[in-house]
C-alpha cells in the first residue's frame, strides 16, 4: 500500500454537485490506517496511539496469504489469533474498526505476488475464507469489511498493461474480474451476517470510468470506498515535484484524470448521483501524503500537516454533501522510504499528528 510517485490529479474541476438531505451518521469518522506489525504487542501500541489522538476508527488489514498460506481452509492458528486481538482491543479502546481482506496465497494465484488477486476458481475460497474471518473476530467488532485493495490499479491487479491514457489503472475488460471477486464476498457475507456494511471499489482515485464499468457487471455493495490521493504538480514554480494539495487539481496535466481530493469526490458524488445511486455512501479509506522531500511527497513535515488541515476543511464543509461515513489517513506511521505516517519511525509526533488531534470529529 506504499503510496508512488505516480499519483495523480483530475482532469479538471467540475462544479459542486447538488444531493440530497445530509446522512443522519454525519459527521463522518476520522480514521488511521494502521499498517502490520510483528506481533500483537506492538499493534496494541499502535492502536493505543491512535486511540490517543482521537482517531474515531482504524483500518486494520489482514494478509489471506498469511492467513491461509498452505490450503483452503487450513487457517494459520497464531496470525488469527494475532487478528483477533487486534480487533479487540480496538474495541477496548472505542475504537471502531473497518477489516481489510487482501493478499492472495500462492495456490490461489499461481505463486504470482501475493498483492495481485486469486483466480477466478478461486474466488469461492476467497468469500469463504473472509466469512470464516468475520466469524472469528465477531461481525459486532467490526464496523465494516473492505473487499480487496484498489483493483483498478496494475499494482494490486496482476500484470497487466495500463489503461490507455493512464499511467497505473487497469484496462475496463478486468472491472469484471473484480466485480465476481465482490459479489461472492458480498453474498457470503451478507447471507451469514445481513447487517455487516460491506464496502466495493476500494479505488485508486475517483476512477469514474472503471466504476461506471464496476455497475455495468452488476457489483454489489453497501458503500463505496475511495483513496482520493493527488497527483504530482508538474507546473513551473515553487510547488514543482510536490503533491498537489486537496483543494487543487491541474487540468493541463495529461496524466491527471481522474487523481484529485476535492475534484474527484465531487465527480464521484454527481456520478453516483445521476445514475442511480444518490443512497450509496463514500468511505475514504486511504487519503494522504508523505512528509519528506521526495518526488510526490508533501516535501516536509510542515506541508504535510498543511495538506492534511486543508483536507479536514474541505471535509468539514462538504461531507454531508459527499455522503462521506469515514476518512482514514493513510497512515499512523512511517515505515522505511514511506513517510506517508504521522509519527516518525521512532515513535516520535509529526506537526499533522498534533493537528489530526485537534481536529477530530
Amino acid at each position: 500500500m506504499k503510496r508512488k510517485a505516480w499519483v495523480g490529479v483530475l482532469a479538471a474541476l467540475i462544479p459542486a454537485c447538488q444531493s440530497t438531505a445530509p446522512p443522519a451518521e454525519s459527521p463522518y469518522l476520522l480514521g488511521l490506517h494502521l499498517a502490520e506489525t510483528a506481533d500483537l504487542a506492538s499493534y496494541q501500541v499502535k492502536l493505543a496511539r491512535a486511540a490517543d489522538l482521537k482517531a474515531g476508527i482504524v483500518r486494520i488489514p489482514a494478509d489471506w496469504a498469511v492467513l491461509e498460506p498452505d490450503e483452503a481452509g487450513q487457517f494459520d492458528a497464531a496470525y488469527l489469533a494475532e487478528l483477533e486481538g487486534r480487533f479487540q482491543r480496538a474495541e477496548e479502546l472505542g475504537l471502531k474498526a473497518v477489516l481489510l481482506f487482501a493478499q492472495s496465497p500462492a495456490w490461489a494465484n499461481a505463486g504470482a505476488h501475493p498483492a495481485h488477486p486469486p483466480l477466478p476458481d478461486y474466488y469461492d475460497d476467497y468469500a469463504n475464507a473472509l466469512m470464516r474471518l468475520v466469524e472469528a473476530i465477531g461481525p459486532e467488532r467490526i464496523a465494516a469489511v473492505e473487499v480487496w485493495n484498489e483493483p483498478n490499479s496494475i499494482e494490486f491487479w496482476g500484470e497487466v498493461e495500463p489503461r490507455e491514457g493512464t499511467y497505473v489503472l487497469v484496462p475496463l475488460t478486468h472491472a469484471r474480474e473484480y466485480a465476481d471477486l465482490l459479489n461472492n464476498a458480498y453474498d457470503a457475507l451478507k447471507a451469514r451476517f445481513p447487517e455487516l456494511t460491506v464496502l466495493g471499489g476500494s479505488l485508486a482515485s475517483a476512477d469514474l470510468d472503471y466504476l461506471n464499468a464496476l455497475f455495468a457487471a452488476g457489483a454489489r455493495m453497501d458503500a463505496l470506498s475511495l483513496h482520493p490521493y493527488a497527483r504530482v504538480d508538474e507546473r513551473e514554480g515553487p510547488h514543482y515535484g510536490r503533491a498537489q494539495y486537496p483543494d487543487q487539481c491541474n487540468a493541463e496535466d495529461p496524466l491527471s484524470p481522474p487523481w484529485c481530493f476535492e475534484a474527484g469526490l465531487d465527480q464521484i458524488r454527481a456520478w453516483l448521483n445521476q445514475n442511480g445511486r444518490a443512497e450509496l455512501p463514500l468511505w475514504l479509506t486511504e487519503f494522504g501524503v508523505g512528509s519528506s522531500d521526495a518526488w510526490g511527497d508533501a516535501g516536509n513535515e510542515a506541508e504535510q500537516q498543511k495538506h492534511l488541515g486543508i483536507a479536514l476543511d474541505l471535509l468539514e464543509a462538504h461531507a454531508r454533501r459527499w455522503r462521506v461515513r469515514a476518512a482514514i489517513w493513510y497512515r499512523l506511521q512511517d515505515e522505511g522510504e514511506d513517510k506517508m505516517g504521522l509519527f516518525r519511525e521512532d515513535g516520535s509526533e509529526k506537526p499533522a499528528a498534533a493537528l489530526f488531534r485537534e481536529r477530530a470529529p
